[in-house]
């Protein structure tokens, strides 16, 4: 067979079919196709990366390096029957590893410094790039949600309210019929007075049917109060019905007469004979005195104003539906009725039943507080204490309720009195 012409570049002289995968018949026989394909091309790159540089565009485009692929190079065999030669007899394995000894020195000796872009000095990194932040723990589910209602609904300082204003805005949320309160939804809205008649009317027998409701609440199992805390929250409480107030006699008699083996308010009976009779009086003074004298006549009393405040909520729908449709006419309604409501809440609790005399009365033995002094020295607010914890028992609170409860209990002094001399003058008569 002919052998192939010879192409030299720039001194270097080997036979084409180094680089032609389609060679002679005798090389193909020899040797794999696809390892022969690969090692021409990497005998390529080698003379292509320690040669000499070519400077025209020409001879760069035809030196230009092919890719070896790793994935088709199979292992070389340890003998061959044919070794081409290149420069001068060197064989072709001995030049392709010294080709690629040469090639992976170049990869790993220093490369070409690349130029540097202009400096800039760099900007302060965000708090959350830190190192503190980056090592710091992740937030909690209640720093989350805290987070996240401060974004949606930052809070706002509640306006400072006098103690008139805080006196006024208790005996509203007590009951319904305020023109601004809404105690079925617990708010209290900025009124514009420009509302239509119909909202209105609405409103006044919204007041009338939540006063009758709350009567019958009052007759049995009790009724929902509404308050405000330290932070001017409004927070729900809850007052005792007449029958509750009942069914707790019943309660509160059986254990003590059972000394404790009945004990439906407390976990666990007391024990010791000492510790059982305690326990027995003081049941029957929660039972006399809380339920009886004091719990019954209280109910009485809460029923009674409701129905005086549905009343007076309904005689509010004729001069709403008059004058309602002007700004200056709801300001006048909204003025007299929202004052009465709180006149009618502080006349019955100043009666001999009310919340107030309760207040006024109370003392205190261990401590040598009589009654008067023991309210006057209590705070604003008082948890744990039916009679102050739907209140806020400001200066003008302790001051109005103390005299309008003295002079209460003198006028029904008066009244007894008075009934008394009648009574017996008429049987002087007779």
């Amino acid at each position: 067979m002919k052998p192939r012409p010879v192409s030299k570049f720039q001194g270097v002289s080997f036979p084409f079919y180094a680089l032609d995968p389609t060679g002679p018949a005798s090389w193909k026989s020899h040797e794999n196709a696809t390892w022969h394909k690969n090692c021409s091309i990497a005998l390529r790159n080698a003379f292509f990366l320690s040669g000499p540089q070519f400077t025209d565009k020409a001879s760069r485009r035809q030196m230009q390096p092919c890719p070896v692929s790793s994935v088709d190079q199979p292992e070389v065999p340890s003998s061959r029957t044919s070794q081409p030669t290149v420069n001068g007899g060197q064989s072709f394995d001995m030049a392709l590893e010294a080709a690629t000894l040469e090639h992976s020195a170049q990869q790993s000796g220093p490369q070409p410094v690349a130029p540097q872009p202009l400096y800039v000095p760099p900007s302060r990194p965000p708090a959350l790039l830190s190192t503190q932040s980056l090592s710091a723990p992740p937030p909690s589910g209640t720093d989350v949600a805290a987070a996240y209602q401060r974004h949606a609904g930052p809070s706002v300082e509640p306006a400072h309210m006098s103690d008139v204003q805080k006196y006024k805005d208790d005996q509203l949320l007590r009951n319904p019929g305020g023109r601004s309160y809404y105690l079925d939804e617990k708010k209290v809205v900025e009124s514009s007075h420009k509302e239509p008649i119909s909202g209105l009317v609405r409103k006044d027998f919204s007041g009338v049917l939540g006063n009758i409701k709350n009567f019958f609440g009052n007759m049995f199992m009790g009724t929902t109060v509404l308050h405000r805390n330290e932070k001017n929250e409004i927070q729900q409480g809850h007052q005792r019905g007449l029958l509750q107030t009942i069914g707790d006699f019943f309660k509160d008699l059986g254990s003590a007469l059972s000394f404790g083996k009945y004990h439906p308010d407390s976990a666990q009976a007391p024990h010791g004979l000492k510790n059982r009779l305690v326990y027995s009086v003081s049941k029957l003074k929660d039972a006399f005195m809380g339920d009886i004298l004091t719990g019954v006549p209280s109910s009485v009393n809460h029923m009674a104003k409701n129905l005086i405040l549905s009343g007076w909520h309904l005689a509010e729908v004729l001069p709403d539906a008059a004058i309602g449709n002007f700004e200056l006419g709801q300001k006048l309604t909204t003025s007299i009725f929202d004052n009465g409501h709180v006149v009618i809440e502080y006349l019955t609790d100043i009666t001999p039943s009310g919340d107030a005399r309760l207040r006024v009365h109370a003392s205190n033995l261990k401590e040598l507080k009589p009654p008067l002094v023991y309210n006057l020295k209590m705070p604003e607010f008082k948890n744990g204490d039916i009679r102050w914890e739907n209140v806020r028992n400001t200066p003008f609170r302790k001051a109005i309720e103390s005299i309008g409860a003295l002079l209460a209990d003198g006028l029904a002094i008066a009244l007894i009195g008075q009934t008394g001399c009648s009574s017996n003058r008429r049987n002087q008569i007779e």
